[in-house]
């Protein structure tokens, strides 16, 4: 569902006050919520680390600031950079987690992850979902409020497509395993996620702030309003050990740039690809990993994952 601005808890002015904060404000701010967060909930809390720049500065933040060692869980779905599991393994204390189903069965049952979980879910319901008139006229068109929350044209031909798109690999291969463990251990996450990755994230930040209590699944996100640049100067001037596949840090204060990979989710995932400058991911993943490259592309008849034809049906440079 579309976030509408009359559920903002702070709106688009307010966020980039916090955006363009000094740095230094933002460390205290940052602090303050991560203290908070703790002491609200008696120190049942964890970090959910990915091994990426984001959570590797997460979690040494939270453990600077509360000073002490707190849980930090991993979810290998097998799909992450061969380094990115070689950096999470060498930290002693991570709890490593597993989903139930595998990747070839999520595409399988429920479709590919292709665009953004919000254009996919959408052609999803359109596809499958017992959608009421009306409902269906709003995906499609728009309502009386406009057509934010719309399906927009350039990728309405997805919906007659051979093949499934849907936005659940993450909810099963990510979301589940951290869920039952929060179930099971009685814990709520810190979380890495910043103010570069995405509109919909904004508007997620920006409908509850950093901590968010009162939800289904309370989480903090104390990092939620820094850019790429406040991760890396961090990184640098904390002198963080980080996962080699990103390459060294260069530059100086605003002008810092890390020379391997900017994004290390899934390697297989086609969210967001077609936005990515050439080379994007699957241009690099053919170069650097040949033969994940060939599974990754080959029809699942023939024991891959399909997705050269998914790619070539839309559009998508690989």
């Amino acid at each position: 569902m579309y976030i509408m601005d009359k559920d903002l808890k702070l709106q688009d002015w307010e966020f980039s006050q916090r955006k363009y904060l000094p740095y230094e404000i933002k460390l205290r701010l940052s602090a303050t919520r991560i203290r908070q967060w703790y002491e609200y909930y008696g120190g049942d809390v964890y970090i959910s680390f990915s091994g990426g720049l984001d959570s590797t500065v997460l979690v040494h933040m939270v453990e600077r600031v509360l000073d002490r060692s707190i849980p930090k869980v991993f979810v290998d779905t097998g799909l992450e950079f061969p380094q990115i599991r070689e950096f999470v393994r060498s930290f002693y204390d991570v709890e490593i987690l597993y989903p139930e189903m595998n990747f070839k069965d999520v595409l399988l049952t429920y479709g590919y992850p292709l665009i953004s979980k919000e254009v996919a879910a959408k052609i999803r319901k359109l596809r499958h979902g017992n959608l009421s008139e009306r409902y269906q006229n709003y995906l499609l068109h728009g309502d009386e409020r406009g057509k934010l929350g719309k399906l927009s044209e350039c990728w309405k031909f997805i919906i007659d497509a051979r093949f499934d798109i849907s936005e659940y690999c993450c909810i099963i291969m990510k979301e589940k395993p951290l869920t039952e463990y929060a179930k099971r251990t009685g814990r709520v996450p810190y979380i890495g996620i910043t103010q570069d990755e995405g509109f919909m994230r904004q508007r997620q930040y920006n409908r509850t702030g950093c901590n968010v209590y009162l939800a289904d699944k309370p989480k903090s996100q104390p990092l939620g309003f820094w850019p790429r640049q406040d991760i890396l100067r961090y990184v640098v001037e904390n002198n963080l050990r980080i996962c080699p596949v990103y390459g060294k840090i260069c530059g100086e204060k605003g002008a810092y740039y890390n020379t391997g990979e900017q994004r290390t989710g899934c390697m297989y995932c086609a969210m967001g690809c077609h936005l990515e400058e050439q080379p994007n991911r699957y241009q690099r993943l053919r170069q650097n990993y040949p033969k994940v490259y060939r599974f990754v592309m080959e029809p699942m008849s023939a024991g891959g994952l399909g997705f050269d034809y998914v790619l070539n049906y839309c559009n998508f440079i690989h």
